[in-house]
């Protein structure tokens, strides 16, 4: 009989899907804010719509906002280093892609910023 085993887990944090519309601008990168959609401690994930006929440009540095009933969040250049970036839909126009980008070499300042957030905005 065969023994199955179960898929090893590759990440080491579960990115967590996000409450409200938090925006993401990422430079360089689409002149038009994307959509925050799962966020964990190393990564976030990120909607966006691309402009036909260009190449996607690979992301350095990303600025998240969110508003809230208190106070605004603002996580303010984030250095990002970049993991995947897929389309969603096809067709002609703007397309909508998902971008995945790991924060790479963040200060314990940022890194206390994004914990909060995640506590904040994210289930």
């Amino acid at each position: 009989m065969r023994i199955l085993s179960k898929p090893i887990e590759r990440r080491r944090h579960k990115r967590f899907g996000v409450i409200g519309s938090p925006i993401a601008r990422m430079s360089p990168g689409p002149s038009v804010p994307g959509k925050v959609t799962r966020i964990s401690p190393e990564s976030v994930e990120i909607l966006y719509v691309a402009v036909p006929d260009r190449n996607p440009v690979d992301t350095e540095e990303i600025d998240i906002l969110a508003a809230d009933f208190v106070r605004p969040v603002c996580l303010e250049r984030l250095p990002v280093r970049l993991i995947s970036d897929v389309s969603t839909t096809g067709g002609a126009g703007p397309t909508a892609r998902r971008r995945v980008l790991g924060f790479n070499g963040i200060t314990p300042e940022q890194r206390n910023q994004l914990q909060s957030f995640i506590y904040s905005f994210a289930y």
